[in-house]
């Protein structure tokens, strides 16, 4: 909307809103990247020029401050000569954290990432892959393991976690192939789910389809549709994200998406709590013994779904209760 000229005198607040901001997950991650985006694409880089210098600093610290601040070269090119080095010692001071962040040990006991850990490249040595934990951010690395027990960073890409959408929900190999399988999901109501096939070829990543899930208003007749969405994306490459196709329209999903009936009678749970996780409890109540914690995104089993309080089977075979408001239905 801002970048109709009608509303470009809302630009000022937007350069506001930075002066003194730090970087947080999600909504604030989600603005950084838009304000540095529109300065970009507009070539609004008067927004910047015109402050002073110290509303400079303050401005573009914020707009640095993020793990996924990178030296953007084609930006500060397009300052002037005083804010260009203002933007220099910034980044100049992130260079550490840089290396910090492409080395594994960062992220090992770190509770706001999970690792999991497959042969991505299939070359019959364990990988690592790195993501944030829902509501955490949208990180995702994958390093390379090595015969001496190291870890190289191989790749440095998103989640594919969305701002008041999907969110990372697993990872997992793809059977007979290279590469992962990046699964997200919609914490609220209803069913949508994506999968998103990453495929290694030579030096570069690509991501090969996106498979689509989910379904019609919920009746008597209710459809699942399977829509398997070619891309053939480079994603080391800028501005990937814009090429991606979309799920085809409603109207047209029928024809070009794989249907299952839904059965009313077999239904899909999982845990969604905004912590990241919820706890599998003893008894009925919230002073009683925590026997596990449950991530979200998890499938359980629900035995008995009577009450406030569900008596649920976890993956691992632990049986326990958990309250209703944390258990959601895939259908």
């Amino acid at each position: 909307m801002i970048k109709q000229s009608k509303y470009r005198k809302y630009e000022s607040q937007m350069i506001n809103i930075a002066k003194g901001g730090t970087w947080q997950a999600d909504a604030v991650n989600y603005f950084q990247n838009g304000t540095l985006n529109y300065i970009k694409n507009n070539k609004r880089y008067n927004l910047i020029n015109s402050l002073t210098d110290k509303d400079a600093r303050s401005v573009l610290s914020f707009l640095f401050d993020s793990p996924n601040s990178k030296n953007d070269s084609d930006f500060v090119s397009n300052l002037n000569k005083d804010k260009q080095e203002i933007a220099k010692k910034i980044l100049s001071k992130s260079s550490s954290n840089e290396k910090k962040r492409s080395a594994l040990t960062t992220y090992e006991n770190n509770k706001d990432y999970f690792i999991k850990t497959f042969d991505v490249n299939k070359d019959g040595i364990s990988d690592k892959i790195v993501s944030s934990k829902p509501y955490q951010g949208e990180d995702l690395f994958v390093f390379y393991g090595n015969e001496s027990s190291e870890y190289d960073l191989s790749l440095e890409t998103i989640n594919f976690s969305e701002d008041g959408g999907n969110i990372i929900k697993d990872i997992v190999s793809i059977p007979n192939s290279k590469g992962l399988t990046v699964i997200t999901y919609f914490p609220d109501r209803g069913y949508y789910e994506k999968e998103y096939n990453i495929i290694p070829e030579n030096s570069v990543w690509i991501l090969k389809n996106i498979i689509y899930k989910t379904m019609s208003e919920m009746s008597e007749n209710t459809v699942k549709y399977i829509c398997d969405v070619t891309q053939n994306i480079d994603i080391t490459k800028s501005n990937w994200t814009d090429k991606i196709n979309s799920i085809p329209d409603e109207n047209e999903r029928s024809k070009k998406c794989r249907t299952e009936q839904v059965s009313d009678t077999v239904k899909k749970y999982y845990i969604q709590d905004p912590d990241g996780y919820t706890n599998l409890r003893k008894e009925k109540n919230t002073t009683s013994e925590v026997l596990q914690k449950i991530n979200s995104g998890e499938n359980i089993d629900v035995l008995d779904n009577s009450g406030d309080w569900f008596l649920v089977k976890t993956k691992s075979g632990k049986e326990g209760y958990v309250h209703k408001s944390h258990v959601k239905s895939e259908q």
